[in-house]
């Protein structure tokens, strides 16, 4: 029997909600969490400045906050769909595994951003949704979206978002559809795409590591990028 995984507060937030007293030292890491105390000292979720547009339109009945640590999974390829996740703070990708068994990152969700967009309209998600950076995030359940497409405001909202994230798709395809890495790696730098580490930037080329490295390396040696500090590079200018 299949299990929505994604359901359910855990982490952190989670454990100190049970308690029955907070200490000061607790609340400053909370805010950033999203919650907050009210007067009878009982933690309080808010929702609404998590929600960007168009999902300020959703009603709070239909949004659930949770936490996860880095390396968690928010959901697993194949399993029934709960609905789509706004990111508060932290990271996730959404990774698929190819056929040698390695895994290319094929969306990043940043602070802000939605993922899973699609599930809304399927019956099983396509991909995992792996945890990147710590961070906090809102599921919004599949049945509200769904409902909310008969507002005209959200319904505009919704689709100017998806043409912004299918011209994102396009770009990504178009540097990984060139074929020599040394020139795949400058168009994925040119794009911004190195902006954590270089594994997961060749993760987002569909290139190994090893082939990320000496590419980075042949690009410094001809003068195109520059590698100020172990580890950093950048265009120059």
């Amino acid at each position: 029997m299949d299990e929505c995984i994604c359901c359910g507060v855990t982490g952190v937030a989670s454990k100190t909600a049970k308690r029955t007293g907070i200490s000061r030292m607790d609340q400053p890491f909370l805010s950033v969490f999203g919650f907050s105390l009210v007067p009878d000292r009982t933690l309080k979720y808010d929702l609404d400045h998590m929600k960007p547009e168009p999902y300020n339109l959703i009603p709070p009945s239909a949004l659930r906050p949770l936490t996860r640590a880095a390396g968690d999974t928010v959901f697993r390829q194949g399993a029934r769909t709960c609905g789509l996740y706004v990111i508060k703070c932290g990271r996730v990708h959404l990774e698929r595994v190819g056929p040698d068994g390695e895994r290319f990152i094929i969306y990043r969700a940043e602070p802000g951003m939605s993922l899973a967009e699609a599930s809304v309209f399927s019956d099983r998600y396509h991909c995992d949704a792996v945890v990147a950076e710590a961070g906090a995030f809102v599921q919004i359940d599949k049945a509200a979206v769904l409902s909310a497409f008969a507002d005209p405001d959200f319904a505009r909202a919704y689709a100017r978002q998806a043409a912004q994230q299918i011209q994102a798709q396009r770009q990504a395809l178009e540097i990984v559809g060139i074929r020599r890495a040394e020139e795949r790696v400058y168009a994925g730098m040119v794009a911004g795409l190195l902006e954590s580490s270089v594994v997961d930037f060749a993760s987002a080329l569909h290139l190994s590591h090893e082939a990320t490295y000496r590419a980075l390396r042949k690009l410094v040696n001809d003068g195109r990028i520059a590698n100020p500090t172990r580890g950093t590079y950048h265009l120059r200018p």
